[in-house]
């Protein structure tokens, strides 16, 4: 039998990949219809001034979004670290300490943005047709920022704590509240902006209810605990770490924003940032997808980095490329095909916007293909540690679009923005590809890296026996009766008769020099339970103990691990 047989991880990895893709996109799509459905009633009952306004708005948003990544994807990221490593009480002090920061910046960012609510409209580049909208709108988005962050932050810490399903439903909760306003605030009372403002903050205040249910279970790694910092603890810099390539791509994105609604004012007033916010929701539309595949890439690479599986940190990318594409292109060549399906919604009959969009849109699309495989690469590196590549990558991205929009503004007028685009897109990938210390292995093919063995199959008394047998050579003969006494026989006790369990079995060199048996097992339920053979951990002790079983959650299935001491053979020598 060959020691190493991927298959049986990577079938773990796709199930995990479809609970952490699927989920949290229907999620997605829903919280992104709420703006496009922002768009069209404003669009359709008080014309292109005031869709324009929510144009000029679009900055603010993504500072919300800079925030929520700070703490949502650090403290997720560190979530998952400590669940692959089994720390459930540094988790929980990570989360309630991240939650606390990300209420202290949302408050003061909303009370920075009304005391200067004039000066940030003109830095945004309100037109006085749209100012008085645009202002209205901006007020009420930032009186309800505390809301908007912890929605958006919620999405990714929840699902880093195994509960995809609620953050869909509170996504979708708040998406229907929001849009329910609107119709009825709009076309029933006949209301103004600020009724589509206000849509958009209660419908974030319902969805952070709906999280609030995730706190029912006691053991869950994200729960509140009293505030305190033991020494092995993160400090705050290293929590919200992780999340800094994020958060510098929304503040590059918002630079960026600012200066395209310039540049298209400049070409066509109105018109022109109107344009941008129709095309901005296409981005959104399309970013739906994309963040589907590349955001599950936080949880899964960092639960294996917690583990320090170097091989299923790279099988994890190889299948979300894989998955990405697959949902991407179909969306790609119908857009390309049939660009008015994005125009018709709005009711535009303004003729220069309906010869430009079109274009718009296709370039758009096109270049989203490059933009999935560069964010992928980057979320990547900041789920392992490697947040400083990661920001420079945005960084270059950034500027190289910015200053391309400006080079081609006087040469390609509203297409500019679209174009820099695409180029800001090849230019980091360019850079991750050939700087980046061979960043894209393990995209095309398997690498056996830190494995000494990777099998599985169904669970049985034969297959144990085979996998033993495998052992011999990797493990001594006191390591193997250890995993035998410790994982294969408390699980073949507790399995009821007629359960038949898809495994996977690793034996892998850690680090730290130690060696690390892992059984994973596809289920919703911890069989062992109770069994006395496997006590539970006491949670309030982060410090494993080697020769521990260590039985945990591990991206939706079940695993149970010893790290060996070594002791043993060191004694045999």
């Amino acid at each position: 039998m060959s020691k190493i047989q991927y298959k049986y991880e990577n079938q773990f990895i796709r199930h995990s990949a479809a609970r952490y893709i699927f989920p949290p996109m229907v999620g997605m799509i829903f919280a992104q219809i709420a703006p496009l459905v922002d768009g069209v009633c404003v669009s359709n009952s008080m014309g292109e001034e005031a869709l324009s306004a929510i144009g000029t708005a679009g900055p603010i948003g993504y500072v919300f979004n800079i925030i929520a990544a700070l703490g949502g994807i650090g403290c997720g990221v560190l979530i998952s670290r400590c669940s692959g490593s089994g720390e459930k009480a540094k988790a929980a002090r990570i989360f309630t300490r991240t939650i606390l920061m990300l209420v202290i910046a949302s408050l003061l960012l909303s009370i920075a943005g009304i005391v200067f609510i004039d000066p940030l409209l003109k830095l945004l580049c309100a037109t006085p047709e749209n100012y008085p909208y645009a202002k209205i709108y901006i007020m009420v988005n930032l009186a309800g920022a505390v809301f908007l962050v912890l929605n958006f932050s919620g999405d990714y810490i929840l699902a880093n704590d195994n509960n995809q399903n609620l953050a869909m439903a509170g996504d979708i909760t708040g998406a229907v509240v929001n849009i329910l306003i609107d119709f009825v605030g709009v076309y029933v009372f006949h209301r103004g902006i600020e009724i589509v403002a206000f849509g958009t903050v209660f419908g974030s205040v319902c969805c952070v209810f709906v999280y609030l249910l995730h706190f029912r279970r006691s053991d869950r790694l994200c729960r509140f605990v009293p505030i305190k910092k033991i020494e092995t603890d993160p400090s705050d810099l290293e929590i919200i770490k992780p999340g800094c390539a994020e958060a510098v791509m929304y503040l590059m994105v918002s630079i960026q924003l600012a200066i395209q609604n310039f540049a298209l004012r400049e070409n066509a007033g109105t018109v022109g940032i109107s344009n941008s916010a129709v095309v901005e929701n296409l981005q959104l539309v399309i970013t739906i997808v994309i963040a589907g595949a590349t955001d599950a890439i936080y949880p899964m690479a960092a639960a294996y980095d917690g583990e320090q599986n170097q091989s299923g940190m790279l099988m994890v990318k190889r299948m979300l490329t894989k998955f990405g594409f697959a949902m991407l292109f179909p969306i790609v060549a119908i857009l390309c095909l049939f660009p008015q399906l994005m125009i018709i919604p709005y009711g535009i009959d303004d003729p220069v916007m309906l010869a430009s969009l079109p274009i718009a849109i296709r370039i758009i699309s096109v270049g989203s293909l490059i933009t999935l495989i560069t964010m992928l690469l980057i979320d990547y590196l900041s789920a392992i540690e490697e947040e400083g590549k990661a920001t420079l990558a945005l960084i270059i991205q950034s500027i190289v679009t910015i200053g391309f929009i400006l080079l081609l503004n006087p040469f390609l007028g509203m297409d500019a923005p679209w174009y820099a685009a695409v180029i800001g897109s090849i230019a980091a990938l360019i850079y991750l590809s050939f700087f980046c210390n061979n960043l894209t292995e393990g995209i095309y093919k398997y690498h056996q890296k830190n494995l000494l063995l990777l099998t599985g199959g169904r669970f049985d008394k034969t297959n144990a026996d085979d996998w033993k047998h495998a052992a011999e050579g990797i493990l001594t003969g006191q390591e193997i009766a250890m995993v035998e006494d410790k994982i294969f026989m408390p699980l073949m006790k507790s399995v009821p008769a007629g359960i038949f369990l898809q495994t996977s079995f690793t034996i892998l060199e850690r680090d730290d020099g130690l060696r690390a048996a892992i059984l994973r097992y596809k289920s919703k339920k911890d069989y062992i339970g109770t069994n006395s053979d496997i006590p539970e951990h006491d949670e309030d002790d982060d410090d494993f103990a080697p020769n521990i079983c260590i039985r945990s959650e591990f991206l939706g299935a079940r695993r149970l691990m010893i790290v060996l001491s070594g002791e043993e053979k060191a004694d045999n020598s």
